[in-house]
C-alpha cells in the first residue's frame, strides 16, 4: 500500500505532536476532533511546534512551510478515516471507549491500517471486535510526541506483521526510531521498564532510603545521564555479565517486589496530593514549577537532539 495520507484523531495532549510528526515527514494529514474549534486549536498548536523545531535547528524553513501546508482540521471522522491510508488515535484511555472507536472505524473504513497510541491497553482486546483485526496495531508515542524519537509499535495476537513493518517504515520516514513490540503484554515494553524503576524509586522513599529530592537527583546527575547514549545491555556487557550476576545474586532480594500500590502512594492521592496540578504530591509544586520543569525538559532533549542531528554522537 502506497501510504499519502495519514489521519490523527485526538486534539489534546499528544494528537497535535503526532499530527505535526507526520506532516513533517510529508504526509497529508487530517487532525479529528469532534468539534471545528477544537481541530482548529489542534492544527494551530501543530504549526507551532513545527515552529519551535524550526527556532531549534530540528527542522528546516521549507520543511516546516511544506508541512503547515499539509496539516488540515477535519471533523468528519468517518470521512477522515475512509480518504487516509493511516489513522492514529489517541483518545482517552478508556478499554471501552477504544473497542467502540476501533470496530466503528473497522466497519466503515475496511482498508485503512488502525493505530492506537494507547500506553498500556492489549491492543488485541481494542480490535477484540474489529472484522480485519490484522489491520489494528498499537503505535506507543512517548511524550513530548514531536521531540522523543521512540515510538513503540506493538502486534496484537491477530496483527498482520507485514502490515506492522511497513507502519514502521512510515514512522521511520518521519524521523522516529520505531521498535516492534513482538508480544502484546501490559505495559508493553518502555512502560514496563519505567514501571519497574518507579516501585524502586517509591520503595526506597517508603524505606526511608532516601527523600524523593534525592532519588531524583540520584538519576538525573548519575546513571540517568549516561541512558541516551549507552544502553543497559550494553553496560551489562561492558561492566563484565559476571560482575552483574555476583551483584544481581545477593541484591535481587533486597529489591521491592509489591504486585500492589505502596501505602505511602495511596495516601497522597487520598488526600488531594495528586501531584504538580494539585501543588503538592511527592514533590512541593508551587505555582509555575510544572512549566519550568517541562520547558527544562524539552530544551535538554533538543540540544540533545541538536548534537545527533549534527553527528556529534555518533
Amino acid at each position: 500500500m502506497d501510504i499519502q495520507r495519514v489521519a490523527v484523531v485526538g486534539t489534546g495532549m499528544m494528537g497535535p505532536g503526532i499530527a505535526v510528526t507526520f506532516a513533517l515527514g510529508g504526509f497529508e494529514t487530517a487532525l479529528v476532533s469532534r468539534t471545528r474549534e477544537n481541530a482548529e486549536k489542534g492544527i494551530a498548536a501543530a504549526r507551532d511546534l513545527a515552529d519551535t523545531l524550526l527556532a531549534n535547528g530540528l527542522a528546516d524553513k521549507d520543511q516546516v512551510h511544506r508541512a503547515k501546508e499539509l496539516l488540515t482540521p477535519s471533523i468528519d471522522l468517518v470521512g477522515a478515516a475512509r480518504s487516509a491510508q493511516l489513522l492514529f488515535e489517541s483518545i482517552t484511555e478508556n478499554l471501552q471507549l477504544k473497542q467502540e472507536f476501533f470496530t466503528k472505524l473497522d466497519r466503515a473504513a475496511p482498508d485503512t491500517i488502525l493505530c492506537s497510541n494507547t500506553s498500556g491497553l492489549s491492543v488485541t482486546q481494542v480490535a477484540a471486535d474489529c472484522r480485519k483485526p490484522e489491520r489494528v496495531l498499537a503505535t506507543h508515542f512517548w511524550m513530548p510526541p514531536y521531540l522523543i524519537p521512540l515510538v513503540e509499535v506493538i502486534v496484537g495476537q491477530r496483527t498482520d506483521l507485514g502490515i506492522a513493518r511497513q507502519v514502521m517504515s512510515v514512522l521511520k520516514a518521519c524521523g522516529k526510531v520505531p521498535v516492534l513490540v513482538r508480544k502484546d503484554v501490559p505495559g508493553q515494553l518502555g512502560n514496563r521498564i519505567q514501571y519497574a524503576m518507579v516501585r524502586e524509586c517509591i520503595h526506597i522513599v517508603a524505606e526511608g532510603i532516601a527523600t524523593p529530592e534525592d532519588v531524583d537527583l540520584a538519576i538525573k546527575k548519575g546513571f540517568g545521564l549516561r541512558l541516551p547514549v549507552y544502553g543497559i545491555f550494553e553496560h551489562m556487557d561492558i561492566a563484565g555479565l559476571d560482575l552483574f550476576k555476583s551483584i544481581f545474586d545477593y541484591l535481587a532480594r533486597e529489591l521491592s517486589d509489591t504486585k500492589e500500590t505502596f501505602a505511602i502512594h495511596a495516601d497522597k492521592v487520598a488526600r488531594g496530593d495528586v501531584g504538580a496540578r494539585a501543588g503538592r504530591g511527592f514533590l512541593e509544586w508551587p505555582e509555575g514549577r510544572a512549566d519550568q520543569v517541562k520547558a527544562r525538559r524539552d530544551s535538554f532533549i533538543m540540544e540533545f537532539l541538536r548534537q545527533e542531528r549534527a553527528g556529534k554522537l555518533q
